[in-house]
């Protein structure tokens, strides 16, 4: 489901790039318009739907591995997980619930008290789950990666994450992408962050080349189901050490 999701959204970004290839081209299809339009708007536009629909995915995996304890048998309750892991689920939960803004608006004092009594309400009964506090700040990048998946007790994911991708990474094939490398992965994915910043506050043009933007799809694909297996994998071995049987996962 998760990772489902995110490939199916990046057709949407390979969409923009064939359609800004074909304008590089001189596609017969533009050939009639008065004026070319150039192609760099739409790979801004490209690198700042990658971004998103990363962002977008990194919530829901982590959504959907809290609630994978629910589904084990018997189920797992907040006071099975670790101390430590409570605590953290419970002070990001309330915290999340009472803040005074959310997305930078102000929020007022009655919707704060109604999301904190459904957060505390949920406490009490043993939810796992992180609610509000499942956010990115509008910058999915390595760090925040580190800090979500903190939330369903994976400390230091990263090497376990490069482990999978390195294990399971086929280089691409197509010719534009031939002999690209994704080095370091925390980097790489920082500098798609970084340019999806310079492109989005700034206003900066990027150069009117597709090819690097679609390696990074390539590398966010292989990225997700890394990212979704070390998940799994912990959340199964958790339950496994708890005397449950785990439930089911669909990626």
């Amino acid at each position: 489901m998760p990772t489902q999701k995110f490939s199916t959204q990046l057709n949407d970004v390979e969409d923009l790039l064939n359609l800004a290839e074909s304008i590089t081209l001189r596609h017969p299809a533009f050939s009639y318009l008065p004026d070319r339009p150039t192609p760099s708007p739409i790979l801004a536009g490209a690198v700042v739907l990658l971004c998103a629909r990363f962002e977008e995915f990194i919530k829901d995996v982590v959504a959907y591995a809290l609630e994978r304890h629910g589904d084990a048998t018997p189920t797992l309750m907040l006071w099975d997980l670790p101390e430590q892991l409570q605590l953290l689920l419970i002070s990001k939960n309330m915290t999340a619930a009472l803040q005074a803004k959310r997305f930078g608006k102000p929020r007022d004092s009655a919707d704060r008290i109604s999301d904190g009594l459904s957060a505390a309400k949920g406490i009490i009964a043993g939810k796992i789950h992180a609610g509000h506090a499942i956010e990115t700040g509008g910058n999915p990048g390595p760090d925040t990666v580190s800090e979500l998946m903190k939330l369903v007790g994976v400390e230091k994911p990263w090497p376990q994450i490069s482990k999978y991708f390195e294990a399971h990474y086929n280089p691409p094939t197509s010719p534009e992408l031939t002999g690209m490398a994704v080095g370091s992965l925390q980097e790489r994915l920082r500098e798609l962050i970084n340019l999806r910043n310079v492109v989005a506050h700034s206003g900066a043009r990027i150069p009117p080349s597709p090819a690097e933007i679609r390696f990074n799809v390539y590398f966010t694909r292989y990225l997700a189901e890394a990212i979704y297996e070390v998940l799994k994998e912990h959340v199964e071995a958790y339950a496994r050490s708890m005397g449950r049987v785990p439930g089911a996962w669909v990626p």
